[in-house]
């Protein structure tokens, strides 16, 4: 089963549409990083900070910044994916990515407010990167083809190459937008409105479908994951349906806090999200005193500091966990099994049920479980945090391997170049 698991992986990586994916994915880090940096500083609450970066502008500065980094992240992709597919095939890189970008956008809505037609964020962030990816990689692939078959204007050889390329992309790029216009359409006229609509609509069924139960959060949580390895936000993206789902239960324990009451609900929203364990912090920690490779130590220094403070996106994309099949496994298993250890601590009476207080976003593991659960919930992360390491341990000493013997294998190309 190793073997032909292994054969599968292998093969899978070699693509070349998965490795354009996951260099896409990797070119996304210094995005990703720049709006961890800017959400890490908008929640430092220590005394009156709070008011303090609101009187002078801090929060403003990393409101934008944020706008113009994860909520837009779906741009960003569908021109890297396209660049990076081109630049594998030893194509024009820049126009490939333009044409990316081009059938993402014909794909996105276009919202009307107050008359005014405009692209909003929730189509550009990360709960459109499936659109983005598959749009983007469509749009390329048929770039290239077009342009293999030499269906383009012909410009003299007289002609400056930056003028003939821009020329020679012209009947590409009008194939590309028709046919893109045309599914945009058929999506239109649809009762989902558009592709992101239907993809996000066929997220929500089985959510919906499974109700409040360990068995039920076990899946939830396994799948938020899931599509983290697509590049997609798991949590943006089934955020609405947990809110249906464990919302209310979260506010009438709130209810029941505030009023030193029996807390009603064992899951609740803060149940779901808060128990998925430490999984970036376990990987970093492993990166940085287990492996090997410079690739993996980097990554795990880099990504330390943001997984103290639950962001996960360094991690994710610097090893990367998106589209890598090596890690799905691991990524799946660790906050299933999180959330087992929490539900176990409850129902043997030492963890109590989630109090309903929100904790914002970026609050730091552990302190989080203080609030939530008092002392208890110390322990319960902990106990996590451990559990999400001991399962990472082997997968990350094969992906080390894989890295370390690449540089070990450009370290004697290296070497050999230098004594010829």
């Amino acid at each position: 089963m190793k073997d032909k698991l292994l054969g599968f992986a292998r093969a899978f990586e070699s693509n070349t549409y998965i490795k354009a994916v996951s260099g896409a994915m990797t070119g996304l880090m210094p995005v990703m990083i720049v709006s961890s940096i800017a959400s890490l500083v908008a929640s430092i609450n220590i005394g009156g900070s709070q008011a303090f970066m609101e009187s002078v502008g801090i929060l403003k500065v990393t409101t934008i910044i944020n706008s113009m980094t994860i909520d837009i992240v779906s741009i960003y992709a569908a021109f890297l994916v396209g660049y990076k597919l081109a630049e594998l095939k030893g194509k024009d890189t820049l126009n490939t990515a333009v044409m990316s970008t081009l059938a993402f956008f014909i794909l996105t809505p276009l919202t009307n407010v107050e008359g005014l037609k405009g692209l909003a964020t929730s189509n550009l962030g990360a709960g459109s990167m499936f659109v983005a990816i598959f749009g983007g990689l469509g749009a390329a692939a048929l770039y290239i083809f077009l342009t293999d078959k030499k269906i383009v204007i012909k410009m003299p050889d007289s002609v400056p190459p930056v003028v003939s390329k821009s020329f020679s992309a012209i009947i590409p790029g009008l194939v590309i937008a028709v046919l893109f216009g045309i599914l945009a359409m058929v999506f239109e006229q649809t009762s989902y409105g558009s592709l992101q609509s239907m993809l996000l609509s066929l997220v929500s069924i089985p959510l919906k479908a499974l109700g409040s139960n360990i068995v039920a959060v076990m899946i939830i949580v396994a799948f938020i994951e899931f599509l983290w390895f697509f590049g997609m936000h798991g949590v943006l993206a089934v955020y609405p349906v947990l809110m249906l789902v464990f919302y209310q239960p979260g506010l009438e324990n709130l209810a029941a806090f505030s009023q030193g009451l029996p807390l009603p609900h064992l899951f609740t929203m803060g149940f779901v999200l808060g128990n998925r364990g430490a999984r970036s912090l376990a990987v970093s920690i492993l990166c940085m005193f287990q492996a090997k490779s410079e690739r993996l130590k980097a990554v795990g220094k880099l990504g330390f500091i943001p997984a103290c403070f639950g962001i996960s996106e360094p991690i994710k994309f610097g090893i990367p966990q998106v589209l890598n099949i090596k890690m799905l496994i691991p990524l799946m298993l660790t906050p299933a099994v999180s959330s087992l250890i929490a539900y176990t601590l409850t129902i043997i009476g030492f963890l109590p049920f989630d109090n309903g207080v929100s904790m914002p976003l970026g609050s730091p593991v552990i302190i989080s479980g203080f609030f939530n659960y008092g002392w208890q919930g110390i322990v319960s992360q902990f106990l996590q945090l451990v559990a999400c390491t001991l399962i990472y341990i082997p997968f990350i000493k094969a992906q080390d391997d894989t890295y370390l013997a690449d540089e070990i294998a450009v370290k004697n190309e290296e070497n050999a170049g230098a004594t010829a």
